[in-house]
């Protein structure tokens, strides 16, 4: 539909604007994309996920962590709600809260984040996996 190209249109600017470093008008534009995906959509659903990923990526990068750690976690919801908790995007989501939390000098909760990322990889890919 027209609105998901919108969505897909401010999707691809905020990437390319995260990609030049300005993260400010990064955040802008997957907003909009949030804004429209969740209108679309509703909460659970994985563009909608993917949008608090990126958005949370932009406010690390930032130096915002926690509004980071906030989409951070908004993503990780839906990520759980959707796929459980032994899937890939469930141990991105982990990883990139653990990441924010550590930028953040929450390094508990840091460890915490990390330690569920391992335990869904070791789940998934076993001990003998070499990466």
């Amino acid at each position: 539909s027209a609105r998901v190209n919108v969505a897909n249109s401010h999707i691809n600017l905020g990437d390319s604007y995260y990609n030049n470093k300005q993260y400010n008008k990064s955040i802008e534009h997957h907003e909009k994309a949030l804004k429209i995906n969740l209108d679309i959509y509703g909460t659970n659903h994985s563009d909608v996920a993917r949008s608090y990923f990126r958005i949370g990526y932009s406010y690390s990068y930032n130096k915002q962590y926690d509004k980071a750690i906030e989409n951070h976690e908004k993503a990780l919801k839906i990520h759980l709600d959707i796929f459980g908790t032994n899937h890939s995007d469930v141990a991105r989501s982990y990883h990139s809260l653990g990441d924010s939390y550590y930028n953040n000098k929450q390094y508990d909760k840091a460890i915490e984040n990390y330690e569920k990322k391992l335990k869904i990889h070791l789940d998934i890919f076993g001990t003998n996996h070499s990466a």
